[in-house]
């Protein structure tokens, strides 16, 4: 089966095409940025706004399927209006292509961001979303773009947490130089917030599976077990050996300092982050479980550690890198938290 990946080059992208390559499956990739080719069967560099030339790899190609991973991210853009449009009409592309070409299936990677606003601590496919980003926003009106067409096509949309594996870096940058550099980590609520994750290679069997799977589908995915955030830092200065200690400090004085360094570009956290930072966050799997027979193998504590031992022994590798989820974010405002150690 041959399957066009968009967003070839990103982080996430580069282990689902390894994954599928290993499982039999040729990986077409197509991307505004360079990346790992060994895993594709071809790959064009070109922005998904191009429809023309968009249109001609799917001439030279009879594919099966679309895994359709590429999107804009909040931090990752100067202009968030441009974000919405790009990822919206990137989508639009996306299908219209696939019906004129007769692709039979459009697998969809959606996020928790759609529920931003929500304040339920554990939310089902059909809790309601509230998005309060335009990231948030983009995903789901591309969810509803591509159901409308799910009586003509496979449409499945998986929304995803934070994938999580060797190799991820991009905000947890800001928690593992201050792990690396033995400073302070703050806590909001005690450090009792759990916020769900998912391991990549967990998100690779899932997407196995929609691959064979027939008909539309909404699932919610994310691991088990879900730590807390003083549960986790510890996990990871236990595993790191760091001299690290852990501080609560009251969130009503610390978010609106943090807002404001954001509004002003002085600080990488945005509304994802005080969300994940304030306020228990878990998808219910219930029904990708019962579906698909999926089950999740790591929790969020282990995926970190993952991703924490990958950044110390890559550091110099990981400054070079452009991707978004693959590089470190610029701390700002935020390296005076290097400094305390306390």
């Amino acid at each position: 089966m041959k399957i066009l990946v968009t967003g070839s080059s990103g982080y996430y992208s580069q282990i689902l095409c390894n994954f599928l390559s290993e499982n039999g499956y040729l990986c077409y990739g197509v991307d505004l940025l360079e990346g790992e080719r060994s895993n594709l069967i071809g790959y064009t560099k070109l922005d998904l706004l191009d429809k023309k030339t968009l249109r001609k790899i799917f001439e030279k190609n009879q594919f099966s399927a679309v895994i359709h991973l590429a999107s804009q991210i909040d931090f990752a853009v100067k202009k968030q209006s441009d974000l919405y449009f790009n990822n919206l009409q990137s989508t639009k592309n996306i299908l219209a292509l696939s019906k004129e070409f007769g692709i039979k299936k459009i697998i969809f990677t959606s996020s928790n961001s759609i529920y931003l606003g929500n304040d339920k601590e554990i939310i089902g496919e059909l809790d309601i979303p509230v998005p309060i980003d335009e990231y948030g926003r983009s995903k789901i009106d591309c969810e509803n773009i591509l159901n409308e067409c799910k009586s003509e096509l496979d449409i499945n949309i998986i929304r995803c947490p934070n994938i999580i594996d060797s190799g991820r870096v991009g905000m947890l940058s800001i928690l593992f130089e201050l792990l690396q550099s033995n400073s302070t980590l703050w806590m909001l609520k005690g450090g009792e917030v759990r916020h769900q994750t998912i391991y990549a290679e967990d998100l690779n069997k899932a997407i196995l599976k929609l691959l064979q799977y027939s008909g539309s589908t909404v699932h919610n995915i994310g691991c088990d077990e879900v730590k807390n955030f003083k549960e986790i830092f510890n996990y990871l200065i236990e595993l790191s050996k760091s001299n690290s200690k852990l501080r609560c400090v009251p969130d009503f004085i610390v978010l609106p300092l943090l807002k404001l360094a954001y509004r002003f570009n002085l600080s990488p956290l945005g509304p994802y982050q005080f969300r994940m930072l304030t306020r228990d966050f878990r998808f219910d799997t219930n029904k990708i479980k019962r579906d698909l027979n999926w089950f999740p193998e790591k929790n969020n504590a282990e995926t970190l550690g993952i991703a924490f031992d990958f950044f110390l022994k890559n550091e110099n590798v990981i400054k070079n890198k452009k991707s978004a989820n693959s590089g470190a974010v610029n701390l700002g405002i935020l390296k005076i938290l290097k400094i305390i150690k306390f």
